[in-house]
């Protein structure tokens, strides 16, 4: 059986589940991390497009009344009067090689601040009751000389999302391979100790390769809401209830079926 009909059997019926019950363990990880490999490669081929129109829409409101500056071996250099500041309350950029500013503009949400040889960007805590921002600085030593535009940031970040596309999708499917496993791992141990009081029990790889398999539907789902970017779905209950659903369902249509008792006709004449 390929993939994609495993794939297609476990979401369409809990019968389904009693032909992989008792394949080795190993043969389920495998399983687990190809479904997981093709699910972090769906969200990856959603987020990227969402990245660059992020990274062009953040150029384009860079470039907007931006004063004009270059960097050179690490240093910013302009002949604008300086501190400059454009952009607005919920983005904003300040350019400053005088050292006169040196902090976040608690005014403004999230920003940028140029100094002579570095930068610093922050972001306000707007949920948190003392306020305050959270702020990074950057040295610039290292970054290719050149006038700082819209144009220059783009070439920037679009080199940075082409390192990190592939780290990322290696995280995701050793993140989610990791998490599943591992609350499949909590339900088949919990189930084995119910399982000791049935007449005909699972044994504990049984119930982890019923557990595995389960995974399917509720991440596909979850993966699907994900790269559609749905709001206001709590994702993790949704996934929650799909796998108790089908965990359940796929656990009980795998028990093998006890024969039916005989019974004797010494009564009947």
């Amino acid at each position: 059986m390929n993939f994609a009909s495993t794939v297609l059997q476990l979401c369409s019926s809990f019968k389904s589940y009693r032909q992989f019950r008792d394949v080795p363990v190993t043969s389920s990880v495998k399983y687990l991390l190809k479904l997981m490999a093709l699910l972090a490669l769906v969200l990856m081929a959603s987020f990227v497009p969402w990245a660059l129109r992020g990274c062009a829409e953040f150029a384009r409101r860079f470039d907007l009344n931006r004063p004009v500056f270059t960097l050179h071996d690490g240093k910013l250099t302009s002949t604008a009067a300086q501190p400059a500041y454009w952009g607005d309350s919920d983005l904003m950029f300040v350019l400053d090689t005088t050292g006169k500013v040196t902090k976040p503009d608690p005014a403004a949400l999230r920003g940028i601040l140029f100094m002579a040889d570095k930068f610093l960007f922050w972001v306000n805590a707007t949920n948190v009751p003392e306020g305050g921002a959270m702020s990074r600085e950057q040295n610039l030593a290292g970054f290719p000389d050149g006038t700082v535009d819209g144009s220059y940031i783009r070439r920037l970040m679009n080199a940075s999302l082409l390192m990190a596309v592939p780290l990322s999708w290696v995280l995701l499917i050793l993140g989610g391979a990791l998490t599943c496993l591992f609350q499949a791992y909590l339900f088949s141990l919990a189930a084995s100790v119910l399982e000791r009081t049935m007449t005909a029990p699972f044994r504990l790889n049984q119930l982890l390769n019923i557990a595995i398999h389960a995974v399917t539907p509720g991440a596909i789902i979850v993966t699907t809401y994900t790269a559609l970017r749905l709001q206001g779905i709590d994702l993790w209950l949704v996934y929650l209830i799909a796998y108790g659903i089908f965990l359940v369902g796929a656990t009980n249509a795998s028990r093998d079926k006890l024969a039916p008792e005989e019974h004797g006709d010494d009564g009947l004449i």
